[in-house]
């Protein structure tokens, strides 16, 4: 009886291993194959279409990449978007949470079931698209910011793990003469860094690959991000295969550049985003 459970337990970690060597190859190849493109020569990218082994290595792509106008200044209004964003999110998200989970809130559970509707209940496009006309924010960065500040999802991660906080200590911080937001910055901020780690991560990414604001209310092409320029250099090429097989190494090398945040993003905040999620979604 134990070796039969000893084969099928031996059987079943050889098949979940497997499996997860699969998931990851489905993952980690299509970004090997795009890396190892974009490194390639023109020659090398027209005759083979996308690389999987090397074959020499040229940065070409990525200087053509810097050296275009349109592309290097996109990157950088992506970068500034994203910084703002994240920022303006963060301090409004922190504030929010912190008053949602103190139980001196007057009417709190009002407060809380409104968020929690916002998560059920959507508005559509065209309302939400005349609330930013109206407030002048067409073809403005505001347009990027302010309306896609807060998310629901997040703030109730942040309102839970704030709500794991001893009431102790925040209580001891009150009785010394400390205000609210005294007690923000010194006490709950210091002690819940996982989870703003892990929420700053997840506003970071969704603000660095937002696509669908931008073509919404951006009009200008001197405001566009570089997620909408990657979208139009794949669409265009796409019509003509010539000029998409000489396109190659240019597309994948502006894919790159577009991920290349999010890489250099998550090795520094790694070892908190997964005890910062798992804290924010079950405490509380």
């Amino acid at each position: 009886m134990r070796m039969r459970t000893s084969l099928l337990s031996k059987a079943f970690q050889t098949v979940n291993i497997t499996f997860i060597i699969l998931l990851c190859l489905t993952v980690l190849l299509p970004i090997w194959m795009v890396v190892i493109t974009s490194l390639s020569s023109n020659e090398v990218a027209a005759r083979e279409g996308f690389v999987l082994i090397p074959k020499g290595i040229e940065f070409t792509s990525y200087i053509s990449v810097f050296t275009t106008g349109g592309y290097s200044r996109a990157f950088i209004r992506s970068i500034w978007i994203t910084v703002v964003s994240t920022a303006v999110s963060m301090m409004i998200s922190t504030t929010m949470a912190y008053a949602l989970s103190r139980k001196e809130l007057i009417w709190r559970n009002g407060f809380v079931n409104i968020v929690f509707l916002t998560m059920i209940v959507d508005g559509g496009i065209i309302p939400f698209y005349m609330v930013v006309r109206n407030l002048g924010m067409i073809d403005t960065y505001w347009s990027l910011i302010i309306p896609t500040a807060v998310s629901t999802y997040n703030l109730i991660l942040m309102r839970n793990f704030f709500r794991s906080i001893p009431d102790n200590l925040i209580e001891s911080a009150r009785l010394d003469g400390c205000g609210e937001l005294g007690i923000l910055t010194r006490i709950v901020l210091p002690v819940s860094i996982p989870i703003l780690a892990a929420v700053t991560l997840f506003y970071a990414v969704n603000h660095w690959n937002r696509y669908f604001e931008v073509v919404m209310f951006i009009n200008s092409t001197s405001k566009t991000t570089l997620q909408v320029l990657l979208r139009q250099l794949i669409f265009h090429s796409e019509g003509d295969g010539t000029y998409s097989v000489l396109l190659n190494n240019f597309k994948m090398a502006v894919m790159v550049i577009a991920m290349l945040p999010n890489l250099l993003l998550y090795p520094f905040i790694q070892k908190y985003f997964i005890s910062g999620l798992m804290l924010g979604s079950i405490k509380g």
